[in-house]
């Protein structure tokens, strides 16, 4: 009977114990995942140039390109583009040199936020 009790106190201890080797992996998941958050900057670009309706399909493409941008989103009456992206991986200069080498001249109007 001893040997039962001294095998399941065993059991239940490698029982918390692996319970215990779990909580940091989920922390290391839960900054991960905070880390993500964080990395995401938003800019606004003044975008010279655009003349039609049609524009802004080219100034977003070009945006979009840049590796780590996110979304971008291109008002043609305000002449405005906002780009949300990553910063470990995009800089708002390449942004403001993609929708420039398009052929329509960015300029940061707002720093990223």
């Amino acid at each position: 009977m001893k040997k039962l009790v001294i095998v399941g106190a065993l059991a239940a201890l490698a029982g918390l114990g692996a319970i215990a080797a779990l909580a940091p992996l989920q922390s290391v998941a839960q900054t991960g995942a905070q880390r993500q958050q964080v990395q995401v900057r938003t800019a606004s670009f003044a975008v010279d140039n655009m003349t039609c309706a049609t524009c802004p399909i080219t100034v977003r493409t070009a945006m979009s390109r840049v590796d780590g941008v996110r979304s971008v989103t291109v008002d043609f009456e305000t002449k405005r583009a906002t780009v949300t992206y990553d910063p470990a991986r995009a800089t708002s200069e390449a942004i403001a040199a993609a929708s420039t080498n398009a052929g329509y001249p960015a300029h940061l109007v707002t720093p990223a936020s």
